[in-house]
């Protein structure tokens, strides 16, 4: 088959996606955080978590990980796995929580270089690349991206989502390249974080206290909610030396699941001659 898709992998995630001897994409993964870590699949990513077990094996169709991992605010174990298919690539994570854990999020990551793709589309809306960084996020179960020449169709085919969550899909057209994340997010939260996210700060969160202080002004409450995610900083003032954004956090009981398994499908636009 001459569409048939080939992989790399390196450093614990699909780093390379291959349609016609070309790279169509960015570093894949999985990624989520509390209120002070961040963890990503992808070798030295992310900050204050630390690895207790780590197992990664793989070859041309087939990718497996399994991972425990120690969190500031929680513990659990993954287990990963990706494979290939000719013009598919099916990918699963699952989650389950080794103590009471909290989770701002749980992603399966697809990124994709900007110059492959023309627009994306989620929630029946149509989105051309501006480089607006906004999280463009809805409750849906698909995304489809109009590549050059071809058709991506990302699906979620099956989840275990916590009551507390909600799973959501979005698309972010950031720098050069598009962003597919598959979600879950706190449908009821737990508490409330302001975090500074910035690089230099690793996305820090303020003393809880100092949060909850000032989360109860309701106008700086609705400037900072997910502010980050649905009306990024332009000002310098506060997009570089701050950037600070709310953001809710969900406890979830020790012994939980979380669970993604996701469809990637790549296929051949035909041309029409009429």
């Amino acid at each position: 088959m001459t569409n048939r898709l080939i992989w790399k992998i390196k450093n614990n995630v699909i780093s390379g996606l291959y349609y016609k001897n070309k790279n169509i994409i960015n570093p894949w993964g999985f990624e989520t955080a509390d209120s002070s870590s961040f963890f990503s699949l992808e070798k030295d990513i992310g900050w204050r978590y630390r690895k207790l077990l780590e197992k990664y094996e793989f070859n041309d169709t087939s990718f497996r990980a399994h991972v425990i991992t120690q969190m500031r605010e929680g513990k659990w174990e993954l287990f990963a796995s990706d494979e290939i298919r000719e013009n598919i690539v099916i990918r699963k994570v699952e989650g389950i929580t080794l103590e009471d854990s909290y989770f701002m999020d749980f992603v399966l990551r697809y990124r994709f270089k900007k110059e492959f793709i023309e627009y994306a589309k989620i929630g029946e809306k149509i989105y051309y690349h501006n480089n607006t960084n906004v999280y463009y996020q809805y409750p849906v179960d698909k995304v489809f991206l109009r590549g050059k020449g071809f058709d991506i169709n990302i699906r979620i085919e099956d989840s275990i989502v916590p009551d507390k969550m909600q799973p959501v899909m979005y698309v972010r057209d950031n720098n050069n390249e598009w962003v597919v994340h598959i979600r879950m997010v706190p449908k009821e939260w737990d508490k409330e974080v302001i975090k500074i996210c910035t690089k230099w700060a690793g996305t820090r969160p303020l003393p809880q206290k100092i949060s909850n202080i000032l989360l109860k002004w309701k106008w700086l409450r609705e400037q900072l909610w997910y502010r980050g995610e649905r009306k990024p900083y332009k000002c310098r003032i506060f997009r570089r030396p701050i950037n600070p954004c709310a953001f809710g956090m969900v406890k979830i009981d020790n012994g939980s699941k979380l669970m993604w398994k996701s469809k990637m499908e790549i296929n051949e636009r035909k041309r029409s001659f009429l």
